[in-house]
């Protein structure tokens, strides 16, 4: 795609507790690869680690963050929330486009 169509985009995903690193890490790798085929350039990805919420979502107060930053078609982005709606393990994202 062309990077003149293409905006900067944050998104931050709330994921259920993970035990195992492994698994943490290739589903982070498969999102950045997502991004990817759907044209995205620049992709960041920053592993928040563990967290204790002060209330529960969806019965789960221990969580991992992983923050996105990357530039994208605004067209692609539609593609790219359905595939985080469907993935059982995500509690919440938060998307926003950056200045």
């Amino acid at each position: 795609m062309n990077e003149k169509t293409q905006n900067s985009y944050t998104c931050v995903l709330i994921f259920k507790e993970i035990t195992n690193k492994t698994n943490f890490q290739l589903l982070i790798f498969n999102y950045a690869q997502f991004l990817k085929q759907l044209g995205a350039g620049n992709i960041a990805a920053y592993n928040k680690d563990n967290y204790a919420l002060v209330y529960p979502i969806q019965k789960s107060t221990n969580v991992k963050f992983i923050e996105f930053s990357f530039d994208i078609a605004p067209e692609a982005l539609n593609l790219f929330t359905r595939k985080l709606r469907l993935d059982e393990t995500l509690l919440r994202f938060f998307l926003t486009k950056a200045d």
